[in-house]
């Protein structure tokens, strides 16, 4: 066991409760096993007390699915913030499979589906065109909110809707209507809370109604947040998923890229590596990371130099303060350095 890991556990954690949590899988019972079920009780004392509702999966990806190496509740559905457009890209790779899109289509930036950073692509003249792939690269590397919003007209709300049910999401009406970027800011910074109010008391019909006729006519500062300074209805207005499932919408994303046309998906994807999990050990890193006040999402798609693949995602909610972001990536180091140790010359097991 690397000397890495024992510098990371954090001696603080010692008098914390530890949560029950899902054990590692793939290890012969030994002193190894022991030192690394510490470890992990020790991650999850310092996870969980970082926020008060919190969702963490590290899983091994084989065959386009999830197999756990490590969860503390994995199932716990939470606020993903920017993360939810993995879903996004999954749709546009499902209609590219299927004909009805393709990556070299060409679409215009539109003033009506311009949102608020982050991303650059908001300053674009209105009417400069660029590519599907273009868009997507921008969603993914930069979490442009405005790449985002014009995909999600491209592809057609319900589709995207559609696409969270189909990438493994168990509760995908939790998410319906699906906010656009640009709206989740309009609710958050420029309507006042009986309107909103009203909207959340709704039905998904007279909701889609509100989000067409009140919503989106409703123009956004250029800059600025308003009064929106703390967490603000991260429990209603949001994107929401459990890291199990944000996991599984990975795994297939992965699987996905081993079919005909679709190897852009790994490209875009590893556009971003997330800074945390080091090149020499994980040569191929894909990022997706989520953030507004009180929420905190960071997921990773990695290669491992022996070609094994796996995930990490975490997701932090706070409805009252915001995530400390520095030690919730503090902790995501130990995550490295005990799957780089990880069953090495073994094989993945469900717990």
């Amino acid at each position: 066991m690397r000397s890495t890991i024992r510098r990371w556990v954090f001696a603080a954690t010692a008098a914390l409760v530890l949560p029950t949590v899902v054990a590692p899988a793939g290890r012969a019972i030994g002193q190894d096993d022991a030192d690394v079920g510490q470890a992990w009780d020790r991650f999850d004392a310092a996870f969980t007390a970082l926020a008060p509702s919190t969702s963490f999966l590290a899983a091994e990806v084989m065959d386009g699915e999830c197999r756990p190496v490590h969860g503390s509740a994995p199932d716990r559905r939470v606020a993903i913030a920017s993360t939810f457009k993995l879903y996004v890209l999954g749709e546009l790779a499902r209609q590219v499979e299927a004909g009805l899109a393709s990556w070299d289509e060409k679409l215009a930036v539109q003033e009506r589906l311009k949102s608020l950073p982050s991303g650059n692509m908001m300053y674009e003249p209105a009417g400069t065109k660029r590519t599907l792939r273009h868009f997507a690269e921008r969603m993914i590397a930069d979490s442009d909110n405005t790449a985002t919003d014009h995909l999600i007209d491209r592809l057609g709300r319900k589709n995207v809707e559609a696409a969270l049910a189909a990438f493994g999401h168990g509760a995908p009406e939790m998410n319906v209507p699906l906010l656009t970027t640009r709206e989740l800011f309009t609710f958050k910074i420029a309507m006042t809370p009986e309107r909103v109010d009203a909207y959340l008391a709704a039905q998904d019909d007279e909701q889609r109604r509100i989000l067409e006729t009140v919503v989106d006519p409703i123009s956004l500062p250029r800059s600025g947040y308003g009064d929106w300074v703390a967490p603000k209805r991260i429990d209603s207005i949001e994107w929401f998923a459990s890291a199990r499932e944000v996991c599984r919408v990975l795994a297939t994303l992965h699987e996905m890229t081993r079919r005909p046309g679709l190897d852009p998906i790994a490209e875009i994807l590893e556009l971003n590596r997330g800074a945390v999990f080091d090149a020499r050990t994980w040569p191929d890193a894909g990022f997706k990371g989520g953030y507004e006040a009180g929420v905190f999402n960071l997921t990773w798609l990695l290669r491992r130099m022996d070609g094994r693949w796996f995930v990490v995602t975490a997701g932090l909610n706070d409805p009252v303060s915001y995530i400390d972001q520095h030690a919730t990536k503090a902790l995501m180091l130990g995550v490295a350095d005990l799957l780089a140790d990880w069953d090495r010359g073994g094989s993945a097991r469900n717990p």
